[in-house]
């Protein structure tokens, strides 16, 4: 077959027609293939650049709220409270160190506990280092992203206490893995895939901290947010602007880009891939169309009519690949609409996962289910929802409360706890909508799974409420059970604390038992402490027929309260008949609670014996050491008083009567914790008629026992109370008896004592009678026969002998004046005739004239002293001082004074000699004049000063209250 010019012409024509309608039709199918695959997968970027947004922003919310439980949690806050107040305190940091260490187990990598001042209380795990690679969340100077190899989240949380009081600060990271993971998987979307995350800039050098993941590994880099060019999509997203665009980015290179900010955290993110990889399929395909069209030119001009009939079956296989182009369209259609079919029920799983907090209760659980699952649904404006729990329904606003009759207008899935079924989530549409897709189903019975699980979290976390109840019940009730309280005390702290850790506290009523004395609790409502639990009710229990499968115990429990092993008492809760149950918890922790009582009373019953004891020795130590010798019957009586009435078992009532020597002394009253006054009365009972040395009183209320002295009964000690008071304990029986003893003892002594002092007066009294009556007549006489001698021999002419008769006979008048003068003495005649103001005037006499020194007396009142102990101590007193003044003072001039003023009666002996000293460096006299003088005054009840005045001498002084 040849060819004509014609056909060379139809040839060239048509080749030319041909290629221009090939070049044509190649350049349009590429263009519509170019826009539909950018638009497609700009759009799948966006998608998938969305759930990376919403995993980030979830990652980082969960992280911010656990550090902000962590800074409610009530342990955490006793702690740092504690550690504020004592910062030594071993016990709270102890506590806050195992808390703090327990946190790297519960997620957190590295945590770190201030107190209000900003020192460092504890710390646990490894903070990273490599903060510099860091992006800022919101511009907030306390928390951050880190990335150190993985995503870190770096928080900071102030503590504060009831009040609202900052006492101090808790520093958390914690790793963000799944973020790590999502950020590290951008190779899947292709080699120049790029996934960006930035933040804005703070400060003027405008650079956004960028962290950039590509494939070949994550980068930290600071970039311009605004370049020449022109904006950047990263500064759209920090504007809170998203879209999809074909941009050059900071490399200079074509991309597509899908950007979106991030509100929660404040940053931008951007998900590209080149231009030219995303087109890469595309422009393969294009070069086989232009090596097939090239082909076909060439063949039709060498061979026209080949070419020609070609030519037919190219435009049939243009025509058939447009029809694949246009498929291939309608295909990614169809992936797009699936796409978004997933996201919806990618978002609606995403945000009630989000929403469902343990806080929450079920009706709101279900209220976030109904707003993110109808959405999700292929017929949301036709779908309602309808989810039953333990019999109770909860509905969508758009149920109509009509019954479905068709079951495949239907879906439903059941919510099993615990491997119990407690009730269902159904889907219905209605009539005219049919069907329902496989998809959905698989939703629906995700939901379910993730709402049971919320319940069975929602069951633990009221149990961990229960029992954090019942152990902050234990540790108040412990710590307020103080030995310095009272029983009656420590039952109203019981009940303040019990019953609001009770099930049912509004209605509960707790009674105790003790010693035959009930105690029973007011009204909840009056309770400060139910402020502390948290209200849980029947209405806000989470499968409530979960609690009823436990342990019944009835509406009433009780628990014997016992000391050393003897049952005294017991410790009742009970609910009224409507409220028949109490869980097998709450019988333990009144089981503690009475174990806890019962130890108290033992340690109070002991600590109660041990007062008791130290009182009665505090009572038998101040009587010994108040019983001096020197002290007269009435001060021992009044300090015997003084100490035994506050020892007694009811000190108020008391009374104490001592009868001894023709006396009875009877105790005062005592008075909000003192004796008003130790004697009531002091009466002589000489001309009384006694009986026996016993009590007609019940021997219930009254302590007796009867003092002897050297054998003989000499008078008694008792104690009673009123009959209203009617028994003693055997101990003041002993207390009695050991004070008796003591005051015999004493009695002895002083009896003894008495009889030393009178035997040595009776002594000098017959020794200075001998002198005077005896021995001082006979050298008297002597000397009458020496004066005779003397006149003999004078008349004989013997003048040496007469004179040695004379001498002798001098001598004896000497020797008969010293005589009589230590004889006056040792037996004050005046003192026993006339009294002490003539025997005193006498001294001064004699002393005058014995020593040839100035003696004066002076007595400015009448001053009658009808005793004569208390007159001749007080002689022997001013007889002893005038004798150590001139022997060892050397005194020329002494001063006698007697005078009264007011009740006291006052001796001073003064002299002008070169005085004395007293004590020694051990404390101890020098003289046995002056020990004798401090004896006599003793005596009297008296005190006796030994003074120096500045211009010389000495001066003794006696000062003695009058009775």
């Amino acid at each position: 077959m040849f060819l004509t010019p014609d056909n060379h012409k139809i040839i060239i024509i048509g080749g030319l027609l041909l290629m221009g309608l090939t070049l044509i039709t190649g350049v349009a199918v590429y263009s519509v293939m170019h826009q539909q695959i950018a638009s497609s997968l700009g759009r799948g970027l966006a998608v998938a650049l969305q759930g990376k947004g919403h995993l980030l922003e979830s990652q980082i919310e969960k992280g911010l709220s656990d550090t902000h439980a962590l800074a409610m949690r009530p342990f955490m806050i006793q702690s740092i409270q504690q550690l504020n107040v004592q910062p030594y305190s071993n016990r709270a940091l102890s506590d806050l160190e195992r808390n703090v260490h327990s946190l790297t187990q519960t997620g957190f990598s590295a945590a770190i506990v201030y107190d209000k001042k900003g020192n460092k209380l504890s710390a646990a795990g490894q903070f990273s280092e490599n903060q510099s690679q860091s992006l800022w969340l919101n511009k907030k100077s306390d928390t951050f992203l880190i990335w150190d190899e993985e995503f870190i989240l770096h928080t900071s949380k102030a503590v504060f206490d009831q009040d609202g009081q900052r006492i101090g600060s808790i520093t958390t990271e914690s790793t963000l893995p799944q973020l790590t993971r999502s950020f590290n998987e951008i190779r899947t979307i292709g080699e120049t895939g790029t996934f960006m995350l930035c933040a804005p800039p703070n400060d003027i050098s405008q650079k956004m901290a960028c962290l950039i993941s590509q494939v070949d590994g994550v980068k930290f880099k600071y970039l311009k947010r605004v370049v020449e060019g022109g904006v950047l999509p990263m500064d759209q997203a920090l504007n809170g602007k998203s879209g999809v665009i074909a941009v050059k980015d900071y490399r200079q290179i074509q991309v597509i880009e899908a950007y979106a900010p991030l509100d929660a955290t404040g940053m931008g993110m951007i998900l590209k891939l080149d231009e030219a990889e995303l087109l890469r399929p595309v422009a393969e395909e294009l070069k086989i169309i232009i090596l097939y069209l090239a082909g076909l030119i060439i063949a039709e001009i060498l061979l026209l009519n080949w070419f020609i009939r070609k030519l037919i079956n190219s435009e049939r296989e243009a025509q058939n690949a447009k029809e694949k182009a246009e498929q291939y369209s309608v295909e990614l259609g169809l992936k797009e609409s699936e796409l978004r079919e997933r996201l919806k029920e990618i978002t609606c799983l995403h945000e009630i996962r989000r929403s469902i907090g343990i806080e929450l209760s079920v009706e709101n659980v279900c209220n976030q289910i109904f707003n993110y699952l109808i959405p999700a649904m292929q017929y949301p404006e036709s779908a309602s929802v309808v989810i039953e729990i333990d019999g109770k329904i909860l509905t969508s606003k758009s149920f109509n409360h009509e019954p479905v009759r068709d079951p495949t207008h239907k879906l439903k899935s059941n919510i099993e706890v615990n491997g119990n079924v407690c009730g269902q989530l159904s889907v219905l549409y209605p009539v005219n909508k049919p069907f329902l897709i496989l998809e959905e189903q698989r939703l629906i019975d995700a939901i379910t799974s993730d709402l049971a699980r919320w319940l069975e979290r929602k069951q633990v976390d009221e149990l961990l409420h229960i029992r954090l109840k019942e152990i902050t019940c234990l540790y108040e009730i412990r710590r307020n059970m103080g030995l310095e309280l009272s029983v009656d005390e420590v039952c109203q702290n019981i009940f303040g604390y019990l019953i609001p850790a009770l099930q049912f506290p509004e209605i509960a009523i707790v009674t105790i038992e003790l010693n035959g004395k009930q105690f029973t609790s007011p009204k909840y409502y009056q309770y400060s402490a139910n402020q502390i639990f948290s209200e849980i009710n029947r209405k806000s229990k989470v499968c409530f027929d979960c609690y009823k499968q436990g342990d019944i115990i009835g509406s009433v429990i009780r628990s014997n309260i016992s000391i050393n092993d003897k049952i005294c008492g017991s410790l009742t809760v009970s609910y009224p008949e409507d409220q028949p149950f109490l869980i097998l918890e709450e019988k333990r922790l009144i089981g503690a609670i009475t174990v806890d009582f019962s130890r108290w009373l033992e340690r109070k019953q002991v600590d109660e014996a041990l007062r008791e004891r130290l009182k009665e020795i505090t009572c038998l130590y101040g009587i010994r050491r108040g019983m001096g010798l020197e002290l007269s019957i009435d001060n021992v009586c009044q300090n015997i008083f003084e100490n035994l009435i506050p020892a007694v078992q009811f000190p108020e009532i008391a009374s104490a009567v001592i009868e001894i020597n023709d006396w009875r002394f009877t105790s005062g009253e005592y008075v909000e914790g003192r004796l008003v006054s130790p004697f009531k009365s002091k009466k002589n009972i000489t001309h009384e008629i006694r009986g026996p040395w016993r009590t007609d009183r019940d021997s219930a209320c009254t302590c007796y026992v009867e003092i002897n002295v050297n054998g003989k009964t000499c008078g008694q000690l008792r104690v009673f109370y009123p009959e209203d008071k009617p028994y003693l304990v055997p101990e003041e029986q002993k207390l009695v008896n050991a004070i008796a003893s003591d005051l015999e003892s004493w009695l002895e002594r002083k009896r003894l004592e008495q009889t030393l002092v009178f035997v040595a007066e009776e002594q000098a009294h017959t020794i200075g009678q001998e002198l005077h009556d005896n021995l001082g007549q006979q050298i008297a006489a002597i000397g009458y026969q020496a004066r005779a001698l003397e006149k003999k021999i004078a008349a004989s002419g013997n003048q040496d002998m007469a004179t040695v008769a004379a001498s002798i006979a001098a001598q004896v008048q000497t020797a008969v004046i010293q005589i009589k003068q230590l004889a006056q003495g040792l037996l004050p005649f005046e003192l026993e005739a006339n009294g002490l103001i003539a025997a005193l005037e006498k001294l001064a006499t004699r002393i005058a004239t014995t020593y040839s020194i100035t003696c004066d007396f002076l007595c400015d009142n009448e001053i009658k002293i009808n005793d004569k102990n208390i007159a001749l101590n007080i002689y022997r007193i001013a007889q002893e001082a005038a004798n150590n003044a001139i022997r060892h003072g050397g005194a020329q001039h002494l001063s006698l004074s007697l005078k009264i003023k007011g009740k006291n009666l006052f001796l001073s002996i003064c002299d002008d000699g070169c005085g004395f000293a007293v004590e020694t460096k051990h404390g101890e006299t020098q003289g046995m004049g002056i020990k004798i003088m401090q004896y006599r005054a003793k005596q009297l009840g008296a005190k006796l000063k030994f003074l120096s005045p500045a211009e010389g001498g000495a001066q003794v002084c006696l000062e003695m209250r009058m009775v």
